[in-house]
């Protein structure tokens, strides 16, 4: 293949099929910003869908589900497998994604929502199981963090003990999802209570 056939767009394409996209990449967001509508086109031909959040800076594929013409289910190879999340993975994304509203609730003109180390440990605290060595919660929190960070919902700062919460975890987790997640949560922890 020669350079000339390759679409204008494909970096972004590409980008996005190894997962979220965001302002933090300039020169490929600017070019799906560009190529929005043919890039789209592109996806839906294979059974995907672009979500594009520009006021929030990133965008990501989803894979919804596909009908024929008389209504019975298509079925495509997934794009991505879905891995089980841990329950400490699990629970960070849920307080994440409700701790980003209430900041965006209360100070409605910030945009960026930091937490340190700290501020994470305090929020799992009430939840976690191991009451009793202090550093090996810590470490588990920290190893929790580093997981959620390669999901993409958080962004290790050059600090390495702060954190910015990125907006895509609301799209990724709902508001539905979100309380019957955090109803099952608070159902676990005082089950071990």
């Amino acid at each position: 293949m020669r350079p000339e056939q390759l679409a204008p767009y494909a970096p972004a394409v590409i980008r996005l099929l190894q997962g979220v996209l965001s302002t933090d990449d300039p020169g490929t967001w600017n070019l799906l910003l560009h190529h929005e509508t043919p890039v789209r086109d592109y996806l839906a031909k294979i059974g995907l869908e672009l979500v594009l959040h520009e006021t929030d800076g990133y965008a990501f594929l989803r894979q919804p589900e596909l009908e024929g013409e008389e209504g019975e289910k298509l079925t495509l190879p997934r794009l991505t497998r879905r891995d089980r999340l841990t329950y400490y993975v699990t629970l960070m994304c849920a307080l994440l994604r409700e701790r980003i509203d209430q900041f965006e609730a209360s100070t409605p003109e910030a945009d960026r929502l930091i937490l340190t180390s700290d501020d994470l440990y305090e929020m799992m605290r009430p939840f976690l199981r191991e009451r009793g060595d202090e550093r090996a919660l810590v470490r588990k929190i920290d190893e929790t963090a580093s997981r959620v960070v390669e999901l993409g919902f958080l962004r290790r700062l050059a600090n390495e003990s702060r954190y910015e919460v990125r907006p895509v975890i609301k799209a990724r987790i709902g508001s539905e999802i979100l309380a019957e997640v955090l109803a099952r949560l608070e159902q676990y922890a005082a089950t071990d209570a």
